[in-house]
């Protein structure tokens, strides 16, 4: 197994003790349907970042809250970021409420736990778009997404004006195989020097 495989495989369990050993599956599990996604489900984990949507029908702001106040009591963050997207309606974000989580727990570096509370409609479509995502990577270009993805996500432009997702699609659907490669697809695509 390569230095990639046993960091991802490290990330996958830090990541299911803080879903099952700490409780934060059960505390999302009483709000909603949660739904692990990201990195995590497509178990390609580079870095310590969790991605999870919350599929609910009925989830207000006062109820959004309370699920705040369990996840702080639980993870015990350093932070925690919230975002009401029904209000702020940004570009390329979903239509729900959001916590953005930073916390260290017992682990060497911070967790940064993503929660989008959003209707099955929403869901429904970033569930199809991910499974299609996870039926192209096979294992000719798990490797190249890893490597990439651990060269790039410190990048001070990553997730400003480039994400996981376009490092996806430029291994997928343009065949690109280095970091080098990368470079060259943000300059054309995102006009990243």
């Amino acid at each position: 197994m390569g230095d990639l495989e046993k960091l991802n495989s490290t990330l996958v369990s830090e990541a299911n003790e803080i879903l099952h050993t700490y409780g934060l599956l059960r505390i999302l599990n009483k709000y909603g349907n949660p739904i692990m996604t990201g990195s995590y489900s497509l178990n390609l984990m580079t870095w310590r970042d969790l991605d999870i949507y919350l599929k609910t029908e009925e989830m207000s702001e006062k109820r959004f809250f309370d699920l705040g106040k369990e996840i702080a009591v639980c993870l015990k963050p350093q932070r925690m970021h919230f975002r009401n997207e029904f209000i702020g309606k940004t570009p390329n974000l979903p239509m729900g409420f959001y916590w953005g989580i930073y916390t260290t727990l017992k682990f060497s570096d911070v967790w940064k736990i993503d929660i989008w509370a959003m209707d099955s409609n929403q869901i429904n479509l970033y569930q199809k778009e991910s499974d299609g995502l996870k039926s192209r990577i096979d294992d000719e270009k798990r490797p190249r997404i890893l490597m990439i993805k651990n060269h790039f996500y410190k990048h001070p432009e990553y997730r400003r004006k480039f994400s996981a997702r376009d490092i996806y699609d430029a291994v997928i659907r343009e065949n690109v195989k280095s970091t080098k490669e990368f470079s060259e697809w943000l300059r054309k695509n995102k006009g990243i020097l």
